[in-house]
């Protein structure tokens, strides 16, 4: 008796595990110290936004500012297809009854990117409207034509996976066609821009479609895209839990070496040693240190204010040092870890000592931003406050962290 297969059944029952696992993984991250950090961090965000924008005048770049944000927000993403490794030997002879599920990973990932674009005009709006002296009537009419814009990359750069050629050069054609549509959108007349815009989407997908009208899908590519888009959320969330389906990466590193050379040889520094090397080799830990580091730097240079620059000090300073709690559970999973013999006292230690080291680096970067953009006597004073906060969160919070998550 043949089974009948049903791609629509299929469908819903993934995504619907797909969503359970998502929601149960964000309820680690939007915790009540995150949210409360961000609410502060937004709301002084607004505030001297809004001040900031009454200063503007005609010759701000703000069209091509937004033309970056805005294509960064559209064009990059892939489609959630939620393939899985045996998929491309038990449903590769079904590839023609799959055709509704590929639409529907394609709708539903347009709605699961769409608000970042909304997002990012939202809040573009008052720099926009100040600078070219367009009306907020224009907000209604760009969110529909950048929406489109994001349904023809989500269809688009699926369908480009068909084809043997380079991604790289597709996902250039894409950010080229999407900027020179933001920009006609953003800087000129819709009367004559909606019309032209309409006719390079539907061209261009046209045009793709007649080259991959014959050709099958690539299973093994679209798993290997989905396995990573899945690796980059878990990475995510283990900042603040655990994951066990992360598969994290490793580098050498060697010209890092000397960040751990002068930790000494000694029983007690044992794990001194192996949080310094995990920390330098492990993409997800020295990556996040960086781009937490590089991203308060900017915002620091570019909104200046002694409040502000304490207020950015402090919120990713507080940041840091909390998405890198868990990093003390990293080695549970190694049994070989449990035969040194040292006292777990040591681990702990060494651990809060680590993220002290980290905090202090960051507090003085800071504090230099500080004096640059401020007067000696006050750059000195954002210092003293970062390293004050660097201290009580590593001898106070840190240490009652660190105790529940061994006690668990």
């Amino acid at each position: 008796m043949k089974l009948e297969f049903n791609s629509r059944e299929l469908w819903k029952k993934r995504f619907s595990t797909y969503s359970d696992e998502v929601v149960k993984y964000l309820r680690y991250i939007f915790n009540d110290h995150l949210l409360f950090v961000l609410i502060i961090g937004v709301g002084a965000l607004i505030f001297y936004y809004s001040a900031w924008v009454k200063t503007l005048t005609p010759v701000f770049p703000a069209v091509p500012l937004m033309v970056v944000m805005l294509t960064a927000a559209i064009v990059f993403g892939s489609v959630a297809t939620l393939l899985k490794r045996p998929d491309a030997v038990y449903l590769i002879v079904q590839e023609k009854e799959m055709a509704h599920y590929f639409k529907k990973a394609q709708f539903t990932s347009f709605w699961m990117q769409a608000y970042l674009y909304v997002l990012v005009l939202l809040a573009a709006m008052p720099m926009y409207a100040a600078v070219t002296g367009f009306s907020y009537d224009r907000f209604f009419v760009l969110v529909i034509m950048f929406g489109l814009l994001k349904l023809w990359n989500v269809f688009f750069s699926f369908q480009a996976g068909k084809l043997e050629a380079s991604d790289t050069g597709w996902l250039y054609f894409r950010i080229l066609l999407s900027a020179l549509i933001i920009y006609l959108l953003l800087a000129f007349s819709l009367i004559w821009t909606i019309p032209v815009t309409l006719v390079l989407l539907f061209s261009s997908y046209y045009m793709l479609l007649t080259k991959t009208r014959e050709l099958t899908i690539r299973w093994e590519y679209l798993i290997d895209k989905e396995e990573a888009r899945m690796n980059r959320f878990y990475r995510l969330v283990n900042l603040f839990a655990d994951v066990p389906h992360l598969k994290g990466t490793v580098k050498r590193r060697s010209y890092l070496d000397f960040l751990y050379r002068p930790i000494p040889y000694a029983k007690k520094k044992t794990f001194a040693y192996l949080f310094s090397r995990t920390f330098v080799r492990t993409n997800e830990y020295v990556g996040l240190y960086v781009r937490l580091t590089i991203i308060a730097a900017i915002l620091m240079i570019f909104i200046q204010g002694f409040y502000l620059n304490i207020l950015f000090s402090l919120i990713f300073l507080y940041l840091t040092g909390f998405q890198f709690i868990p990093m003390l559970k990293h080695f549970d999973g190694q049994l070989m870890l449990r035969l040194y013999p040292i006292d777990d006292a040591w681990r702990s230690r060494s651990f809060i000592h680590f993220v002290r080291i980290l905090l202090v680096f960051q507090a003085i970067l800071f504090g230099i931003i500080g004096i640059a953009q401020n007067d000696s006597v006050s750059g000195l004073v954002i210092l003293a406050i970062n390293l004050a906060f660097v201290g009580l969160f590593t001898f106070l919070y840190v240490p009652y962290r660190v105790k529940k998550l061994l006690e668990k």
